[in-house]
């Protein structure tokens, strides 16, 4: 067992308790073997959900230009080339979104140390 020589007191809530008992009960640990590897090799996401607005206003109208389409398809038994180029122009849309607003996306990673090359 390796030697530990710093303690810390962390007080939970019973909803937070319950919820570390349970997260390491998933993963077969102990309380305090869980706490610890999450504590010194766990990493936190955080991202700003506005960042996806955009995205999902995109989604929402493609998705209705779509049903439109198969609507009138369905109804007529037919689709219109210009429906198709429509819908060509909404996914080169969206392809646009995607590079602009999800792939800057930065997270906000709190890291082990040794991630930063710090020792």
């Amino acid at each position: 067992m390796p030697n530990r020589n710093k303690a810390k007191l962390v007080k939970f809530s019973p909803e937070e308790w319950k919820k570390v008992c349970e997260h390491a009960a998933a993963l077969d640990l102990r309380t305090g073997t869980y706490i610890r590897r999450i504590a010194v090799g766990g990493m936190i996401k955080s991202f700003d959900m506005k960042q996806f607005n955009h995205l999902i206003m995109s989604f929402n109208r493609i998705g209705n230009e779509i049903n439109q389409i198969v609507k009138v398809a369905n109804s007529t038994k037919s689709v219109y080339a210009k429906d198709l180029e429509d819908m060509k122009s909404s996914f080169e849309e969206l392809e646009t979104v995607f590079v602009n607003y999800l792939l800057p996306i930065k997270s906000l990673d709190i890291l082990k140390d040794d991630q930063h090359g710090d020792h």
